[in-house]
């Protein structure tokens, strides 16, 4: 599904009006109303802003009228929102948007797909999220199934693919939450500006992310990583009247045609190439080939 038209609904004027106004920057044809009683027409996204009354009751008339419909919710801060599909930070960067809706977009086919099957869907633990509070990306608890079935899939068929690492190198100053949102949500940006429509970005763990890179060789995963590198380099933040310059290193893996690598393989690979690009001094990308006395570096950014 193309994502062409949205309905914002937020009951105040000026939050409807920079809502309104950060979607059409994004190429989408939008309509924007105080309440949900008002919206009229068919759209492909449904956004609720941050002043939204009683937003899950909204969100479940929204499902009956519009199943077909993603529906995000509009926030300032980092946080869950149970009953949508996804949030959307403000203020709305248009960028970010026109690469993060077929992502979404992508991945709730996957979760229906999967729900059609039959498939169990993964158990998660009281408490534990489905999107990563400060990335919003998918928890790799929830997402696991899919890496696994895709390096599976990958090799039956003889196709290329890669995995990368992603994590921060070791700051001059100590991070407190307010230093990790401002971090993490800076990599988030970087990562979805870096990646393709094929590609899928995964929350790891606290501080890793995941990006699983289908139909795609060592220079492309290397492309993709520098990147990323390179877009988080160029960033600057202030903290504690301090300049802080935030850089990443990335370990790559890969699966060539004919390897029989499992996932564990892959991770383990990618986690050794992380570790060496940054003892190596940071902001670099890096793998190590796995066949035995042979060492492959790739030049770090």
């Amino acid at each position: 599904m193309r994502i062409t038209r949205a309905i914002v609904i937020e009951p105040g004027t000026a939050g409807r009006r920079k809502l309104k106004e950060g979607l059409e920057k994004a190429g989408l044809g939008v309509s924007a109303v105080a309440g949900w009683e008002e919206a009229e027409g068919r759209a492909q996204l449904v956004v609720l802003g941050p002043t939204v009354e009683r937003p899950a009751q909204v969100a479940r008339a929204v499902r009956e009228r519009l199943p077909q419909a993603l529906l995000l919710a509009a926030q300032e801060t980092p946080g869950k929102a149970s009953f949508a599909e996804g949030i959307l930070p403000l203020p709305v960067s248009a960028k970010d948007l026109r690469v993060r809706l077929p992502e979404l977009v992508k991945l709730r086919t996957l979760s229906r797909a999967r729900r059609s099957a039959s498939a169990p869907e993964p158990v998660r633990a009281p408490g534990e999220a489905l999107l990563d509070p400060l990335t919003q990306f998918y928890a790799f608890a929830h997402f696991k199934d899919f890496v696994f079935v895709e390096v599976k899939r990958s090799r039956r068929h003889g196709l290329p693919l890669a995995l990368a690492l992603v994590a921060f190198d070791p700051l001059e100053v100590q991070a407190d939450r307010e230093l990790r949102e401002q971090l993490h949500g800076g990599l988030a940006l970087a990562i979805r500006r870096s990646l393709r429509d094929t590609d899928y970005p995964v929350q790891y763990s606290a501080d890793r992310v995941l990006l699983l890179l289908p139909h795609t060789d060592l220079a492309g995963a290397h492309t993709v990583a520098r990147r990323v590198c390179e877009r988080v380099a160029r960033s600057s933040l202030t903290f504690d009247d301090k300049v802080i310059r935030p850089t990443v290193s990335v370990g790559l893996a890969a699966l060539a045609p004919g390897r029989e690598l499992s996932f564990s393989d892959l991770i383990r690979q990618a986690q050794s190439s992380l570790e060496s690009a940054r003892s190596a001094g940071g902001n670099r990308v890096e793998m190590l080939a796995e066949t035995p006395g042979l060492e492959l570096e790739i030049e770090g950014t």
